[in-house]
């Protein structure tokens, strides 16, 4: 049987051409030529097995198959079009862009793949990547959504949860081969030291082993707010980072390339925390976003932590969920 009885497109054909009496009148009503549409009524006709039109009479009579045809498929055509407006109707309140302020690190690194999934999914939504907003800039609405640090407390505020930051001390094998496994934090001393310094968040200025928390020593330090650059020197063999993002390295410690010093020490975990302003939450797109972008994210960083949990020790995860949404205070 031709597929043409499955094609909502040729009994759009037949239901005009039933309704307005004519081949000329219905080609007209559908911008073809007449031919075309007692082509596809022919069509129809082959597929079925039966006349649906009285070719030979005038003027143009349906058969008893066409009428029971016409009764059917005129609400299905109906109905059909209503679904069709509904669904541009919904991609046309969605189409928009989004600014999106993230990580320095991540940007570079990691939210390709996420915004190439978003994308897929809502081809509609452009979104834009900024870096180095921080929560007053949210609350001001000069960003659609951004991730932060911290769980917010500026007021006007809503957000979800996006997992936490773990931040580990690591070097490379050839580093320690050459230096010397560092065991406390006072051991870096001896040691060239990279930490991070930057807008992101604040210097680390102690590391933690369960309850017990030091401040780490340094003599030769180099502070940068570049985590990419860090990674880089210490993949070089140059030193030990003192607080990389597992995010940043979590490949290069499955492959080996960099391993864990100080064993269980490290600087506490961060929760983090998706954000925009309760006015942008009313901007659908932006809600479509957001509830995505903490669902993958938090998936993603539960990943990282997975990926390295036999190599290092990490403290017990909150149990936030990250559907839940939250709003700070008016």
């Amino acid at each position: 049987m031709s597929s043409r009885v499955d094609d909502l497109s040729a009994w759009r054909v037949f239901v005009t051409y039933a309704k307005t009496g004519s081949l000329v009148a219905a080609a007209d009503v559908l911008d073809v030529e007449p031919s075309s549409v007692s082509r596809t009524i022919r069509s129809l006709e082959r597929a079925i097995g039966q006349a649906l039109v009285q070719h030979n009479s005038r003027p143009m009579q349906l058969t008893e198959a066409g009428q029971k045809a016409l009764s059917r498929m005129e609400p299905v055509l109906r109905t059909h079009q209503k679904l069709i407006e509904s669904l541009q109707t919904d991609a046309a309140a969605t189409a928009g862009h989004i600014r999106l302020s993230v990580a320095p690190g991540f940007a570079s690194r990691r939210i390709m793949p996420f915004l190439t999934a978003f994308k897929a999914l809502y081809p509609n939504i452009d979104i834009d990547i900024v870096t180095g907003m921080k929560e007053p800039d949210m609350a001001k609405g000069l960003c659609e959504v951004g991730v932060l640090t911290g769980e917010p407390t500026l007021p006007g505020l809503v957000y979800m949860y996006r997992g936490r930051n773990v931040y580990l001390p690591v070097a490379s094998p050839a580093y320690i081969a050459r230096h010397g496994m560092p065991l406390r934090p006072i051991d870096l001393v001896k040691h060239t030291v990279y930490a991070y310094q930057g807008p992101v968040r604040p210097e680390t200025k102690f590391l933690e082993r369960g309850e017990i928390r030091e401040a780490p020593v340094y003599d030769r330090v180099v502070r940068m707010a570049d985590i990419t650059t860090i990674r880089q020197a210490l993949l070089a063999d140059q030193g030990v980072g003192v607080d990389m993002p597992l995010v940043q390295i979590y490949e290069e410690l499955t492959a080996g390339r960099l391993v864990p010093v100080m064993p269980g020490w490290m600087r506490k975990p961060e929760e983090c925390y998706v954000v925009t302003s309760r006015a942008n939450w009313h901007i659908r797109r932006v809600r479509l976003f957001m509830q995505w972008f903490a669902n993958r994210m938090h998936e993603a960083f539960d990943g990282y932590e997975k990926a390295v949990s036999s190599i290092v020790g990490l403290p017990p995860k909150s149990q936030i969920s990250s559907d839940e949404v939250f709003q700070t205070k008016r």
